[in-house]
């Protein structure tokens, strides 16, 4: 399994501060372990919730005031990231 990233998240990753481009990081890595190994998404150890409206089949995870949109693709074996940002920037 590989992990793909949007251009507008990396974008938004090299803007953020090192300690939380650290978290957001390692919070990523914890989801991708998880679905990799155990071949489960951890939905209350990460706050992991399914997007509804023009999000669906897209689930969030929560990084304090950040959000991390993503999609699983068990067919092509990767984790994409579509969109990182804070909480009230995200949805809009």
């Amino acid at each position: 399994m590989k992990i793909l990233f949007s251009k507008s998240a990396i974008k938004f990753l090299e803007n953020l501060p090192p300690k939380q481009t650290e978290k957001v990081r390692i919070k990523i890595k914890e989801l991708f372990l998880s679905v990799e190994e155990k071949g489960i998404i951890p939905y209350k150890e990460l706050q992991i919730k399914s997007l509804e409206g023009s999000w669906k089949n897209f689930l969030r995870m929560r990084i304090g005031k950040i959000r991390v949109i993503f999609k699983i693709d068990l067919r092509n074996e990767e984790l994409l990231i579509y969109e990182i940002d804070f909480r009230g920037n995200i949805y809009k």
